[in-house]
């Protein structure tokens, strides 16, 4: 299984878009990202290979954080830390 879970530990309210190159069926709309991996309906992304992955500030939409991640070799876990950090990466 491709795609991305993510999930935010920042300790503040933040939105999650990801973009749909790979997979036109999907959303690229902002959500609410998940405290954890535990609930795929709400931190699962079903795509195949390089999106964009963007963070936003749920309160302060002007504050933003993105990057071009692959994920054609397989599932790919992505922590967001806060905004003036980078972002954790593990790859399956």
């Amino acid at each position: 299984m491709g795609g991305f879970k993510i999930r935010n530990v920042s300790g503040r309210d933040v939105d999650v878009l990801v973009s749909k190159y790979t997979n036109k069926h999907g959303s690229d709309s902002w959500f609410k990202a998940s405290h954890n991996f535990g609930d795929t309906s709400k931190c699962y992304w079903d795509r195949n290979g390089w999106e964009l992955i963007a963070f936003r500030d749920s309160s302060n939409h002007h504050v933003r954080r993105g990057w071009y991640i692959d994920c054609s070799g397989g599932q790919v876990d992505i922590t967001f830390v806060g905004f003036s950090q980078d972002i954790g990466i593990y790859r399956h």
